[in-house]
């Protein structure tokens, strides 16, 4: 079975794309190919209206294509300074790391995310969610055009959850694109524009958030009406 076949996905800048479906759907694997973390067999990746091919997630991040995984991808050793700026320090003019910068500059990101931590704060030290915030301010400081979260919300706090929907409205208002991976189909109605449905790997269809309900997204995604979920059966009874 193909992970993908014929899938597709539309980005508009000042949009936030909901890309929803099943587990298993292909949602993921299509977002490691938009970024090159794998290589399409076949079809083509279109930025900013270029075929382009990644070698791997620097490049899409040199290009302006950003990615939030569920799963962190952080140092718990080093600082959160350190860990949104890690191969990317900032240095003086003796070529020696500034330490001071990076710290201010991490800080003016985690308080755009209202995080109270300092960039100078061990990560090991904060919360799981906090470090989730983390993780998106890493991706904020790359500046992308295209921002892709994948659930992002998941170890969030309802505050903490507020303060992202704050940040991906000011992206929006900056035309950058999101990309909006989640299983709550109210943060969905909530936050996005647009929705692009997988189902088995498949496109099945795109349309706007204000043209569909939680029951028209359910049935795209499965494949059937949600009165079908648990069809009757008659079974016979014995006397």
């Amino acid at each position: 079975m193909r992970a993908l076949d014929e899938a597709s996905l539309n980005v508009y800048p000042g949009q936030v794309m909901a890309l929803l479906g099943e587990n298993g759907a292909g949602k993921s694997t299509l977002m490691k190919v938009l970024t090159g973390i794998y290589h399409a067999d076949s079809g083509e990746v279109n930025y900013q209206g270029t075929p382009v091919s990644f070698k791997g997630p620097r490049d899409s991040q040199q290009a302006g294509i950003s990615i939030i995984h569920q799963e962190l991808n952080l140092i718990p050793e080093l600082t959160i300074a350190e860990n949104i700026f890690l191969g990317r320090e900032f240095t003086n003019r003796f070529g020696k790391i500034d330490w001071v910068k990076m710290v201010e500059e991490a800080d003016k990101l985690l308080a755009r995310l209202n995080v109270n931590a300092r960039g100078s704060t061990p990560l090991g030290s904060i919360s799981l969610g906090e470090q989730q915030m983390v993780e998106i301010a890493k991706a904020l400081s790359f500046e992308s055009q295209v921002i892709i979260m994948d659930e992002p919300t998941d170890a969030l706090t309802d505050t903490e959850t507020a303060s992202l929907f704050a940040v991906i409205n000011e992206l929006r208002a900056q035309g950058c694109g999101i990309v909006y991976i989640s299983h709550r189909l109210k943060e969905i109605f909530e936050i996005c524009d647009r929705i692009t449905v997988l189902r088995d790997g498949k496109f099945i269809g795109e349309c706007a958030v204000s043209d569909t309900d939680e029951d028209g997204l359910i049935e795209m995604m499965v494949g059937r009406k949600l009165a079908e979920q648990y069809p009757r059966s008659d079974v016979a009874l014995m006397e």
